[in-house]
């Protein structure tokens, strides 16, 4: 991992090199590896991507003193939603599913009475996750979307959405400090055995998810909330 600042004229696979989370990061913007030696605004033009929004959401996401206060404002809301919500539909789809199979995998090749309590904690937490994750979908990022539509159209209506971004702040809980509870029972409670390599996939995937979910968070509130405070003042 890096604190490298991320500029048009870096190469992407760089910053692939330098920094593995960005594996995870790129597929968010439609982009796949095989991409060269071309620079992050080559690549951008490529794919139609805005390469000032890209180089936002890279540097915050794998930099967490990166701080983007006077690029907020140029931020475009849809395109902030669109990439938030590809995150989502990445853990729903991708993520969640792989750690389900590898659970499911080790428990049913371990003879262990902690195993009984390693499932429940990870259908709960899942549980948790996947509310947390509909709570944005269904209710904070349509706010967001709404209110910057209808400042387009008239600032005077927006009093009829029932909801701030201060509710959404509020409830913005750190769904990924119960990972701990897992890895700890991964790490602690099972004993040696012909599982360690399984057992190892899980601790780096549930370490790897962890950590995405914090980058995640920190994009949300360093990018998504500030930007939707600066539309409600315009109506305010």
């Amino acid at each position: 991992m890096t604190d490298m600042i991320i500029f048009g004229k870096t190469k992407l696979a760089d910053i692939v090199m330098q920094d593995r989370r960005a594996l995870v990061l790129l597929p968010r913007f439609g982009i796949e590896l095989g991409f060269g030696d071309r620079t992050v605004k080559q690549v951008c033009e490529d794919r139609n991507i805005n390469t000032d929004f890209f180089m936002l959401m890279v540097n915050v996401f794998l930099n967490k003193k990166f701080f983007p206060d006077r690029k907020l404002k140029n931020v475009d809301i849809d395109m902030l939603l669109k990439y938030l919500e590809n995150s989502h539909k990445y853990y729903l789809e991708e993520k969640i599913p792989y750690l389900e199979t590898l659970i499911e995998e080790f428990i049913s090749k371990v003879d262990h009475p902690a195993t009984q309590q390693l499932e429940k904690f990870f259908h709960q937490y899942i549980v948790e996750v996947k509310e947390h994750l509909a709570y944005e979908d269904e209710t904070a990022f349509p706010y967001a979307a709404a209110l910057s539509e209808q400042i387009k159209k008239d600032p005077s209506n927006i009093a009829d959405i029932d909801y701030h971004i201060g509710v959404f702040e509020e409830r913005h809980d750190n769904i990924e400090e119960k990972l701990t509870d897992l890895k700890s029972l991964l790490i602690k409670y099972f004993p040696p055995s012909n599982d360690r390599y399984i057992r190892m996939r899980i601790l780096n995937e549930l370490i790897e998810f962890e950590d995405d979910l914090i980058n995640h968070a920190r994009i949300e509130d360093k990018v998504l909330i500030p930007i939707v405070e600066q539309l409600e003042k315009k109506i305010s």
